[in-house]
């Protein structure tokens, strides 16, 4: 199987089985089935962002390589919004105006999705959106076409006050940016802490890119705090670990927001990251199987591809690739063409699987509709490796831990 590229000003197109100059072109009756994203390459969250789009292009690749959907390839057009939700909006905006798009991948992060939907949703075009967790973006909207795949922010480190709570932490510093994804998973925190009795010793938000991370963890460190909990996305994970070092902070449990369950943290952070927590809603241990793939794979072949594991990020975007062909392929079956009603009446009913996990949203007309309710996350802690190393291991939920906690002290 061929793969071209399209790279310039911004525009990174990869269309699977084959090469097209002008992703706008009309397609004949019959050919390729034609998915886009504008995902970010660069800027703020390029790197996750990347993360997320080498998933998308992945499922392309292996759902191609099996002769694609009942004979019809997949082509999937990417473009960079440069972390910038005004552009993120535009470029579907164009997609939608180009009319040769059949249906649509999310961008990265809850605000920028916020923008996209605004466009998408008017122009009756069915998205999963693999990187927004806002409960914010489906609570009280009845979204007609849009489905998330991430379980809802509020509970991402709800796991982690409980890992705290039993090992011995009674007083809470929660920080977190001062955004839309952050805040409400500080409200799951919160929630949690009072229901296991913790006291919250210190609770501040900071604007984005505004945090004095050694000054908030020595805050935290003088208030008593026994768990840090909390941050933004993976920078703000990074500088925390390797503030809390640098200060002598030794909580009981550290766990942070984004960042810590992927696969490059504990190179970027080293031995500051030893103990430190986070959520992830998926793991490559764990096994799950979708349309296009089972989880142990998929992991083959993106080490084969990239050299590394994959962290949650790639799973979640060849996940919501999973799921729009699971809903082409009904579609075409009952139908004889990728309908979009039928693939989006299958996203808001469907109870089924993708290599994230499970996948379940809220159906049309409740006031939730399109959120998901199926998947729940994990906790996960970098631990020594037995060889001198460290690794992330599982420590909740308590059923499926394949480690118990390790305190920082």
């Amino acid at each position: 199987m061929k793969h071209g590229y399209l790279v310039g000003l911004g525009l990174l197109a990869l269309v699977g089985g084959g090469c097209v100059d002008d992703p706008a072109a009309p397609e004949p009756e019959g050919g390729p089935i034609t998915l886009a994203a504008a995902v970010a390459q660069s800027g703020r969250h390029g790197e996750l962002g990347s993360a997320v789009a080498r998933g998308y292009r992945l499922a392309v690749e292996m759902i191609n390589e099996k002769g694609g959907i009942r004979d019809r390839p997949l082509q999937l057009v990417l473009r960079d919004d440069g972390s910038d939700a005004e552009t993120s909006a535009r470029l579907y905006a164009e997609f939608i105006a180009s009319d040769t798009i059949d249906v649509l991948l999310g961008p990265y992060s809850s605000p920028i999705t916020e923008a996209v939907l605004a466009v998408t949703e008017a122009a009756g075009i069915p998205l999963v959106a693999p990187a927004a967790a806002a409960p914010e973006l489906w609570t009280g909207r009845q979204r007609q076409w849009s489905a998330q795949l991430l379980n809802p922010a509020p509970s991402y480190l709800k796991g982690s006050v409980e890992v705290a709570a039993l090992v011995g932490a009674r007083a809470v510093a929660l920080v977190h940016e001062d955004t839309s994804f952050p805040a409400s998973v500080a409200d799951g925190v919160r929630e949690v802490a009072r229901a296991h009795g913790l006291d919250i010793v210190m609770d501040e938000s900071y604007a984005v890119g505004a945090a004095d991370h050694e000054a908030v963890v020595a805050a935290a460190r003088d208030a008593g705090a026994t768990l840090f909990i909390g941050g933004g996305y993976a920078t703000d994970a990074m500088e925390f670990a390797r503030a809390a070092a640098a200060v002598g902070y030794q909580p009981r449990l550290m766990s942070l927001l984004l960042g810590p369950a992927e696969p490059d943290f504990i190179d970027a952070v080293g031995e500051a990251g030893r103990c430190v927590a986070g959520n992830a809603p998926w793991d490559p241990t764990i096994r799950t199987s979708g349309f296009i793939s089972d989880s142990e794979t998929m992991v083959q072949h993106y080490e084969a591809a990239h050299g590394t594991t994959p962290g949650y990020h790639p799973a979640a975007g060849f996940g919501a690739v999973e799921l729009l062909a699971e809903g082409i392929d009904q579609a075409i079956s009952a139908t004889g063409d990728a309908d979009r009603t039928a693939i989006r009446d299958f996203l808001f009913t469907a109870m089924t699987q993708s290599v994230l996990g499970l996948f379940g949203v809220y159906p049309l007309e409740d006031p939730q509709a399109g959120a998901q309710r199926a998947l729940t996350g994990l906790q996960v802690q970098w631990q020594d490796d037995g060889a001198g190393g460290l690794a992330l291991r599982i420590i909740h939920p308590w059923a499926i831990a394949n480690a118990t906690p390790c305190p920082m002290r």
